[in-house]
This record gives structure tokens, C-alpha cells and sequence, in this order.
């Protein structure tokens, strides 16, 4: 797995190493350095210089452009205010073979940018004189690279409306996680990590690759049988949405990822709605109100016999407090792994202290709006700080939290992971059904929860992504998702 720090981890860090020996003038001459080695110098170059660190990193990379023959235009927003931009700024004046010009000077008729503007602690939105910079380096149509992070970005959330879009984004040693979390996947192109010997000295997101969820499915066993695998359990379901659980059984995703029984537990009176698409999972009927699920715990009891993992609250309805006192003797009567999703959080929200005290192991899988309401926030509140309010939460209550957005973030409110391959082709009403039935299935093998997230998460947005040659990003379907579950388990053996 690849690492991401916040900007606050890389600086802590930074001072670390610093601390240990290293100059900050030396790790500031390496950035550069790397920046500069990593790819071909051609044409007209213009870096556009702010007054911190960051801009001290273009006035260092200007010296090593001259060193090599190379002349770049170097242009500043504001005179350099930090004691290593200033000692770098100074090399570069005593330089008689540099232009050095005021960015109100600047005609952005270039073959490349190298945008130092801001580093990773800029916060806000830029105004004045820096949006026009921005909006102009982003309309100059030469190719971009930003250091460390876009200028702009929030380098922690990823929040950026008005920001540079890179082609490229050298990063300085750990990527950044607001490179990959709401507006900063579109505003950073390739990701280049550039190594200059900052130690780690902070735990790490981990950033999860093929190799990771390729181990999770060794070459099986021929001597073995379908109880093997584990049982799982799908209930959800009601009379206005059918649909939403035969998405979460489309391509029997729990079982298509390696899971060995599934059942599909729904209000009795759509089981002949259901019933002509499902084959290989057994499906049972619930007591049922209306067409919504009614508690009964003598069915309840019935239903959960021998099953390893149950997923719940695809499709569940509107009754909320009916389908939480489903939710509460579940959780605090059987000791299996359980998946909560969609109205299943929004059943959870009106009582979320019953996690407190529970038997299963729990995983919640909300998007931005269902973490807001559990924990009772506004979504802006969720936007801004996605990695904290998770952790915070599946810390207090014990849990597994698996929060969809431009990228997954996963926490057991110790160790933190996030999944950055998906894209706007999952961008569809059902993907988390799908999303929700393949860490079933992983669940229900015995895996744990955090590997189980983080794989489904990971092995969903993959296998949206192969389709994209098929049907483009604007028309793969969730049912396609999940059918094509299958085919791609060994991610690694089909790149």
C-alpha cells in the first residue's frame, strides 16, 4: 500500500526529520531537485513563485534549470517572506542568466507552468490578484505542474473550487489526502511522489493497490464445499423498492466474490416480484406490514440461523423506527458481522447510541449525507473534514466506517485506509447496493471487517472502470458492476 498523510502528519514530520539532522534548506534543494529530475525541460518555462516554502521550492528549482542549460521565466505573486525561500530567492538575484519579473507581468504564452503559488497550508479560497492568476494559468494551455499540491486545494479535504488544475502534481514524500478527496482528484492529474528522506514519524493512510486485494483471494482448495465459505444474509426490501435489494443480489455479488450460501430476506408479499430473477441465493419471506418489514423476533430468529454475515437496509422504506427495532435485536443479539446500509443508516440515526451496546461487528457504509445525519451534522461539516469525523466516529461507537465519496474512506477509528480508484462511472443510484453485496460476500469468508471494506470498496470501483471501455463512463450500469464482480477478483492478473 502506498502512504497519504494530512498536512499537519507531512509537517510534523517534516520537523522530525528536520529535528534529527537534516536542514531544512537541504530537504527544501531535494524537492526541487526531484521535481526537476523527473521529467523532460523543453520550451518556454515559466514558474510563478509565492511568498512561503512553496515558492521557495521554484526559486530552488529555477537555480537547477539555469544549472542545466535550462531558462526559466521566474515570476512572483509577493517577495519571498520564509527564511529558505528568501536564501534560494538570493542565489537565484545573484544570477546574471535569469529573468525574474512580477507576475503582473506575466503573458502565460508558455510551454509549461511550474505552479508554486501555495503549499499544503493554504486554507480558503483564493481571491483578488491569486484567482486571476489561477483562473489564467489554468486557461494558458501549457502544461501544468504544481508542487506539493495544487495552489488553492485544501491539501487536506481536498476542497478547491477555485484552484489550479494540474497535468501534474509532484508531492512532496507522502501524497497528500486532500489529492484525492472531493475536488482535489480533478484538480491534480497524475500524482507524482517525489522521495527526499523525510522519515515517517505518524501513523499513515494507506492507500490500497491491486496487490492488496489480490491476496485476498489465494488459489482455493479443491477439497471443499459451499458451507466452506461462509453464510451470508441480505434483508431489505419493501413495497416501493424492490429493486434496490435485486441490485444487491444482481450477479450474486456475495457469492460471486467468493462467498458460499447467500440468503435474501424480504416483506413477504414481493417475493413473487423478486422471485423469477433470483437462482443460486435462497429467499425468505419476512413478517411484513404493508408491504414493510415488521419486527418479529421469532422470524428474525428464524432467519439468522447459522448465518456468518448479514447485510440490512437496501431498500428498506421510510418506516424508520419500525426498521430500527429490527436493527437494535440484531446487533444486540447476534454475534455475526453486519453490514448496515442506506435505510438502515437512516433508521440508525434516530438512535445511534444503540451501537453502544452490541454483539455483532459492525460495519456502516454511508455516503456524505448519511454520515452527516448520524452524526448530526451538516454535510458541509462531513465535506470538510471526511477522515477526522470518520475516525472520530468508528472510534466512539466501535465500528467499521466505510465513507463513499470521490474516494472511499475506511476506519476502524484506528487504522485508516482509502480506496482512490473510483470515478464518475459509479456516480449512479445502486452502486452502493453493489458495493454492499460484495463485502458481504468477503464477511461472510471470515474476513475482517476493515480488510472486507476496503477490498469491496476497492474491487466495486475497479471493476466500473474496466466497463468504462464498453459503455463509457456515462453508461455503466450498477447491474453491470455487479455482474462483472467475477471476472476481476485477481485484479492484478487482468491490468
Amino acid at each position: 500500500m502506498r502512504t497519504a498523510l494530512t498536512p499537519k502528519d507531512m509537517a510534523y514530520c517534516d520537523r522530525m526529520t528536520i529535528e534529527g539532522g537534516v536542514p531544512s534548506r537541504e530537504l527544501m534543494y531535494r524537492v526541487a531537485y526531484s521535481v526537476f529530475a523527473g521529467r523532460e525541460w523543453e520550451g518556454k518555462i515559466y514558474i510563478i513563485c509565492g511568498k512561503g516554502n512553496n515558492g521557495g521550492d521554484g526559486f530552488a528549482l529555477a537555480n537547477i534549470l539555469l544549472d542545466n542549460g535550462k531558462f526559466p521565466y521566474v515570476y512572483l505573486t509577493d517577495s519571498p517572506s520564509t527564511p529558505d525561500a528568501v536564501y534560494y530567492y538570493g542565489k537565484l538575484i545573484e544570477r546574471s542568466d535569469v529573468q525574474i519579473l512580477d507576475i503582473e507581468d506575466c503573458d502565460y504564452r508558455c510551454d509549461a507552468v511550474v505552479d508554486c503559488i501555495f503549499g499544503t497550508g493554504f486554507r480558503g479560497t483564493p481571491d483578488g490578484k491569486y484567482k486571476s492568476i489561477i483562473d489564467r494559468i489554468n486557461t494558458c494551455g501549457a502544461f501544468i505542474l504544481s508542487v506539493d499540491v495544487p495552489s488553492g486545494l485544501n491539501g487536506e479535504n481536498g476542497v478547491g473550487k477555485i484552484c489550479v488544475h494540474a497535468d501534474e502534481t509532484v508531492t512532496v514524500q507522502y501524497a497528500k489526502s486532500g489529492l484525492y478527496l472531493n475536488d482535489g482528484k480533478d484538480a491534480t492529474g497524475k500524482v507524482s511522489v517525489c522521495d527526499v528522506g523525510i522519515g515517517l514519524y505518524c501513523q499513515p493512510i494507506r492507500i490500497v493497490e491491486d496487490c492488496d486485494v489480490e491476496a485476498l483471494f489465494p488459489k482455493r482448495k479443491r477439497n471443499t464445499h459451499k458451507g466452506s465459505y461462509g453464510k451470508s444474509a441480505i434483508m431489505g426490501g419493501c413495497v416501493e423498492y424492490t429493486g434496490a435489494v435485486k441490485l444487491a443480489e444482481t450477479g450474486l455479488c456475495a457469492l460471486r466474490c467468493g462467498g458460499g450460501l447467500n440468503a435474501l430476506i424480504v416483506p413477504s408479499s414481493i417475493i413473487y416480484a423478486l422471485a423469477p430473477s433470483i437462482c443460486e441465493s435462497t429467499l425468505l419471506p419476512m413478517s411484513e406490514s404493508e408491504g414493510y418489514l415488521r419486527f418479529d423476533k421469532d422470524r428474525i430468529d428464524e432467519m439468522l440461523n447459522n448465518v456468518d454475515a448479514l447485510a440490512i437496509g437496501m431498500g428498506m422504506g421510510g418506516r424508520y423506527e419500525e426498521n430500527l427495532k429490527i436493527i437494535d435485536y440484531v446487533i444486540k443479539n447476534y454475534a455475526v458481522k453486519v453490514l448496515i446500509d442506506a435505510d438502515g443508516l437512516n433508521s440508525l440515526s434516530l438512535d445511534i447510541d444503540i451501537l453502544l451496546d452490541k454483539k455483532a461487528d459492525v460495519i456502516l457504509t454511508p455516503h456524505v449525507k448519511e454520515m452527516a445525519r448520524l452524526c448530526g451534522v451538516g454535510a458541509d461539516t462531513v465535506i470538510a473534514d471526511p477522515i477526522g469525523i470518520a475516525k472520530e466516529f468508528a472510534a466512539k461507537y466501535r465500528v467499521t466506517v466505510l465513507l463513499k465519496g470521490a474516494s472511499t474512506v475506511i476506519t476502524d477509528g484506528e487504522q485508516i485506509y482509502m480506496v482512490v480508484n473510483g470515478g464518475a462511472e459509479l456516480a449512479k443510484g445502486g452502486s452502493g447496493d453493489t458495493l454492499s453485496g460484495v463485502a458481504l460476500g468477503m464477511l461472510s469468508q471470515g474476513y475482517p471487517l476493515i480488510e472486507s471494506a476496503y477490498s469491496a470498496a476497492y474491487l466495486t470501483a475497479y471493476a466500473a472502470n474496466k466497463l468504462c471501455s464498453q459503455y463509457s463512463e456515462y453508461g455503466v450500469l450498477p447491474s453491470d458492476v455487479a455482474k462483472a464482480i467475477a471476472t476481476i477478483v485477481s485484479v492484478s492478473k487482468n491490468n
